[in-house]
């Protein structure tokens, strides 16, 4: 606020002083006064014969020229005075903060009356217990008499002797049968089906068919091959080796695990005719006693494949007697897991 104060102050002198001293630099003109001549009013009747009698004048009167003024020197004008510097004005102290109002209190929350807890009932004093009865003094053990030495008990029997399982016998092989010469010709029987050999993929060994396969192929040398039997044919029979040979090659095809209930009650008799090499040539069943169709076809089938896998490569067979194993008939019982 004082800076103001002191600005009008120096303004309001600075005007003062131009008006005391201010005529001693005023221009002085030579310029003459102007004249001033009374003037009267005229009307217009006399101005109308004014302008008559001058039109009646003969000679002009010549214009008259002015004078021409003296024009005065041009004077420069004198440079005005350099106002003095106004002094800086002292910075203004800054204006204290106001303090800050102190916050009106706030008034305190009343009380809420808090409801004195009901005191809680004494509790009832814990009984006093009984004291144990005394338990009545314990009779003497009275000494048990000496016990009499058990009798020694007779030495288990020894077990009875298993059973010799009898051999497995290999199945008939038979030869063929001369033909007689008949008196008439006989009508040829039905011929039975007859299965291509198809080689087949060698399946899983089932060692559960080595023990129950004890009787199979059995009988064969003892039937046929013998010299003067009716009907057979003379020649050396197979060993006993080559007969198990034989029965070992089919134990290890024949696969019953997913033949039906049925089908495992099911006997087929097989007819096989082999060739020079020890392979299969036909399958032929010779007769069932199937329950169903649907049965003797799943236990003919398992047979056959038992026939078929192990001959795909020719059964151990001796070439030299082929004539005693020309044709081989085998028994294949699914529920006793052997083959006669």
């Amino acid at each position: 606020m004082r800076t103001g104060y002191i600005i009008s102050g120096i303004g309001h002198g600075v005007l003062i002083l131009w008006l005391l001293v201010g005529g001693l630099f005023a221009w002085r003109s030579d310029e003459p006064a102007l004249r001033v001549a009374e003037v009267s009013l005229v009307s217009g009747d006399e101005f109308a014969a004014l302008v008559k009698g001058a039109e009646r004048a003969d000679v002009p009167a010549p214009p008259v020229r002015p004078v021409p003024r003296p024009v005065p020197p041009s004077v420069p004008p004198a440079p005005e005075p350099e106002p003095e510097p106004e002094p800086e004005p002292e910075p203004a102290p800054a204006p204290e903060p106001a303090p800050t109002p102190e916050p009106a209190p706030e008034p305190e929350p009343e009380p809420v009356p808090v409801p004195e807890p009901e005191p809680a009932p004494e509790p009832a004093p814990d009984p006093v217990p009984e004291p144990d009865p005394v338990p009545p003094p314990a009779p003497e053990p009275v000494p048990a008499p000496a016990p009499e030495p058990a009798p020694t008990p007779p030495p288990p029997p020894p077990p009875p002797a298993p059973e010799p399982e009898p051999e497995p016998e290999l199945a008939p092989i038979r030869s063929p049968r001369p033909k007689p010469r008949p008196a008439r010709p006989e009508p040829a029987p039905a011929p039975a089906p007859e299965t291509t050999i198809d080689a087949e993929p060698e399946p899983r060994r089932d060692t559960a068919i080595e023990d129950a396969l004890s009787e199979a192929l059995s009988g064969a040398g003892d039937e046929t091959g013998t010299p003067g039997a009716p009907g057979g044919v003379a020649g050396p029979v197979l060993s006993r080796g080559e007969r198990d040979g034989l029965r070992i090659a089919v134990q290890q095809c024949w696969n019953v695990g997913s033949l039906s209930t049925d089908a495992l009650a099911t006997t087929v008799v097989l007819l096989v005719r082999m060739a020079r090499d020890g392979r299969p040539e036909t399958v032929e069943m010779v007769s069932s006693n199937g329950a169903t169709p649907a049965a003797t076809r799943s236990a003919y089938e398992a047979a056959r494949r038992a026939v078929i896998r192990c001959g795909a490569r020719g059964l151990p067979l001796p070439a030299e007697k082929y004539d005693q194993w020309r044709e081989i008939e085998m028994t294949f019982d699914p529920s006793r897991m052997s083959i006669r």
